[in-house]
Order: C-alpha cells, then structure tokens, then sequence
C-alpha cells in the first residue's frame, strides 16, 4: 500500500510538472482568457466583448500616453459576448481585478447593444443571467500565476491543440491576437456570412434589459472614481450594423443619454467616415485593430484636453 501511494503521488507530481510548464509557457494558446487571471491587478482597463477584445489593442494605449501621468500599463479585461455582459456580475468581475490605488486610470468601455441585452426568458431582477458560472464572474483569484483555479473551473475552455497550431494568442497584457485571417475575398465573404447567420439565429429571443443599462450606468459612475471613463461603439461592416440598428433602434439613444448625464465621452465609430478593416464583418483584424487604437487614443487625448 506504501508503495502505491508513493507511486501515486509521483504520478500526480509528474502531471502537475507537465501541467504548470504548459500553463506558463503556453497558456495564451491553449485558452482565449487564461492570462488575465495570472498578470496583477489592473490600475487601467478596457471592458468589452469580442470586438473590443480583439480590435483595442494595450500596447498602441501604453505607448501613446507614457509619461503623461496616467496609471499604465492598461489591461483588456475583454471576454467574448457569452461573458461580457455587463450587469452585477460583469461589474463585480470588474472590480475585483482592478487595483483601486488607482486614481488616474483610463476605463475605455466598448458597448454593443448585445452587451446590454438579456434573453427573454430569463428575469434579470430574480438574479437569472446567461453569463453566471462563466469566467471571469466563477473566479475567487484572478492574479496568481499559475492559476490552477481556473484550470479546474474552466478547463472546458481549454484547447491544448492550440500550443501547435497557435493561430491565435492571448498576450499578458489581454489582448487576442486572431492570426488566421482570410486569404481571400471569397473567404472573408463566408465568414462574413457566417457571422451574421449565428446573430440571426437567436436575436428574437433577446431584448435590451433596463437592469443591463442601469449597470451601465452604475459601472461607470465607480470607475469615474478611479480614472476617466470613456464609452466607444467599435466599427463593424454596413451589413452587419444594418442588422443592429433594426433590432435595437433605441441603443444611440439610451448610450447618449447616459453618457450625457455623467458628462463621459462617447465615441461612436459607427457614425464616423473612415473605413477599417474586419476579417469577418464583425471583428477587426490586427492590423486595422493598430490603426484604430490610436485613432482612438487621438480621439480620448482630445477630449482629454478638453476636460481641462
């Protein structure tokens, strides 16, 4: 019996070896969020879904603003729009990464009208939301490296093939970096297509949540006491926003209203004449993600200047 537990134990150590050198050396290949749990406590953030977690790039924000006293480096606490819901426990998410010794961060909010959506047979008030048991809301430790809690919570999302292949990486700083791009117009018009069949699929089973939009607001009311906040919409392709603004028409209103009222800017790169690339019709790809950053930092150094 000593034998077998000695021999056991060696067996467990021997995985748990094999298990840490992966997670440390290629844990932004083998999952999409794994780092953002293993880097310290952000005094900078950016909130959103897929397009904010693959278009807005930390480093462009890093580089352009160094040494004009803001609180960098800036951590893109980006999921995809099964998580990145805002609501209670987005906000609770949110904070509990965030370093609140912070008091001149830059909080940029990336907002799509899924984002504050809700399915219809879920009741918000009782508690009832889509994104619950999800990372980062099932996460006690979100700084530790490595991080076994989210090996055992999450593992469903891991993709081991992903260290051979690495056609995507999540870098440290939380930005996924997507490398396989279209090769060609006919397959940008497939995943185009593809993109706007999966948000067909199920849109009518949606509706913007007045509890989401009150969480918005309370979201950026907080981080208003730990740096500038700023909202943006992310450009998308014609077709693609022809479709949003058909089912959530209210959507500019109710993001003008609440911006208004709290005095933060709101970026709305969708009434805005310049044309960026996707490689789907819905995400940018990393090289337009590059231009469009520091349009975007062009656009907060401005207002910036304003507020002063």
């Amino acid at each position: 019996m000593k034998v077998f537990i000695i021999k056991l134990t060696i067996f467990f150590a021997i995985c748990l070896s094999i298990i840490t050198v992966v997670l440390v050396n290629y844990g932004g290949n083998v999952d999409y969020f794994y780092e953002k749990f293993t880097t310290p406590k952000a005094k900078s953030m950016i909130i959103a879904d897929s397009r904010g977690f693959q278009g807005i790039q930390p480093s462009v924000i890093d580089n352009y603003f160094e040494g004009k006293g803001y609180d960098l480096p800036i951590l893109n606490f980006g999921f995809t729009i099964a998580q990145a819901v805002i609501g209670p426990l987005y906000n609770k998410s949110i904070f509990k990464k965030l370093d609140t010794t912070s008091n001149n961060g830059i909080f940029i909010i990336s907002i799509t009208p899924d984002m504050i959506a809700s399915r219809k047979n879920y009741d918000n008030k009782k508690g009832e939301f889509r994104e619950a048991d999800q990372p980062p809301h099932n996460m006690n430790f979100v700084d530790i490296n490595p991080n076994y809690e989210y090996l055992i919570k999450n593992i469903s999302f891991f993709h081991f093939k992903g260290m051979f292949r690495k056609s995507s990486t999540l870098h440290k700083d939380g930005w996924l970096e997507e490398t396989n791009l279209p090769k060609s117009e006919a397959v940008y018009n497939e995943w185009s297509k593809n993109q706007i069949a999966m948000y067909l699929r199920d849109i009518d089973n949606y509706e913007l949540s007045p509890l989401r939009i009150q969480s918005l607001d309370t979201l950026m009311k907080r981080l208003s006491n730990f740096g500038k906040v700023f909202l943006l919409r992310m450009p998308i392709s014609k077709e693609f926003l022809g479709y949003e603004e058909y089912f959530y028409p209210e959507f500019d209103g109710i993001i003008d209203s609440l911006t208004k009222n709290q005095n933060i800017p709101y970026f709305n790169f969708t009434k805005i004449d310049k044309i960026y690339k996707t490689y789907d019709g819905h995400h940018l790809d990393k090289y337009s993600g590059k231009i469009f950053t520091k349009d975007l930092c062009d656009l907060i150094e401005n207002s910036l200047k304003k507020q002063q």
